[in-house]
């Protein structure tokens, strides 16, 4: 059928890119926010900003003020020059020991070149992702809360004559969050159970499950409250993958903090070191972000930043 080894190309190429394993959807993986970027994205046990509607909704119950970040970054630098990953998300208290929030991915994939079966040119499409989610944290006690994100997603790989490479569903995150773990005043202990749902196809029939993850974390202050240790277990159920997140945050002053991480993924053989800044002045914050990987990794050197709002 004309294109269609164009649209297979593509279905291929995200799997690549995204996973090895089995799990699909796999944009919903990414992680973002340039703080938790910059600490190895160990962010499960943190969760104190409106990033909390991706890592973990139990954690929106922390804000004191209503939150809004905004995230931009060309994404695989390495591997293209038009692909882009942008996440948007807002917090905010909600009546009384009850917060809400929400949170819109949007991943361009750049343009594609369509081809027949022969191999001739027959002109070009555009590849994108995006996801809406919808969250809503409850206080348990003085201490703990429990949260739930409900997400709806869309991904269109290609949509060319008769032949549509796109699709729909939704998925739902559960989070919990302790703060003073262990009787400790300075432990936090968060965990997630994230992209439960149906599973999704394309074009080529075959039907892929989600990437749902069971998240555990841990956060420390220490150094007089000048330091922050975070370190975050995921395991894929899927792909049966446990990725390793470990940050660390230095507070230099009340408005500017050095960030570094390491991130151990084992379903691509993949390590990488992470660097990160942040600085906040009159009610805003500015985060940027930098990883290091290995010289063939099409992650490395992706620079990212955030922008956040406090009011």
């Amino acid at each position: 059928m004309k294109n269609t080894k164009s649209i297979l190309s593509i279905i291929l190429f995200t799997q690549l890119v995204f996973s090895q394993g089995k799990a699909g959807s796999i944009f919903l993986s990414i992680n973002p926010g340039a703080r938790a970027n910059g600490m190895g994205e160990a962010n499960i046990a943190i969760a104190d900003d409106s990033y909390a509607t991706y890592y973990n909704p139990a954690g929106l119950i922390n804000l004191s003020t209503s939150n809004f970040s905004f995230m931009h970054t060309s994404y695989l630098p390495n591997l293209a020059d038009d692909m882009s990953y942008d996440f948007l998300s807002y917090g905010s208290s909600f009546r009384e020991n009850s917060s809400i929030g929400g949170h819109f991915t949007y991943l361009n994939l750049g343009d594609q070149i369509s081809t027949d079966n022969d191999g001739n040119t027959t002109g070009s499409f555009s590849s994108y992702m995006y996801a809406l989610g919808l969250s809503y944290a409850q206080k348990i006690n003085e201490s703990s809360s429990w949260g739930v994100t409900g997400k709806y997603f869309y991904q269109e790989l290609a949509v060319i004559n008769s032949l549509d490479a796109s699709s729909s569903n939704f998925a739902v995150d559960l989070g919990y969050h302790i703060k003073g773990f262990m009787e400790n005043p300075n432990l936090n202990f968060g965990a997630v159970l994230s992209n439960i749902g149906p599973g999704v196809s394309f074009a080529d029939g075959e039907e892929d499950p989600l990437p749902t993850k069971l998240g555990l974390g841990l956060a420390m202050l220490t150094l007089n409250d000048k330091g922050l240790v975070a370190f975050d277990l995921n395991y894929e159920l899927n792909d049966q993958i446990m990725v390793t997140n470990l940050g660390l945050e230095y507070s230099v002053n009340d408005n500017f903090r050095l960030r570094g991480g390491f991130i151990s993924d084992p379903s691509g053989g993949l390590n990488y070191t992470t660097l990160g800044m942040g600085a906040i002045l009159d009610g805003f914050g500015f985060d940027l972000s930098y990883i290091i990987g290995d010289d063939l990794d099409p992650h490395s050197d992706m620079l990212r930043f955030s922008l956040n709002g406090y009011f």
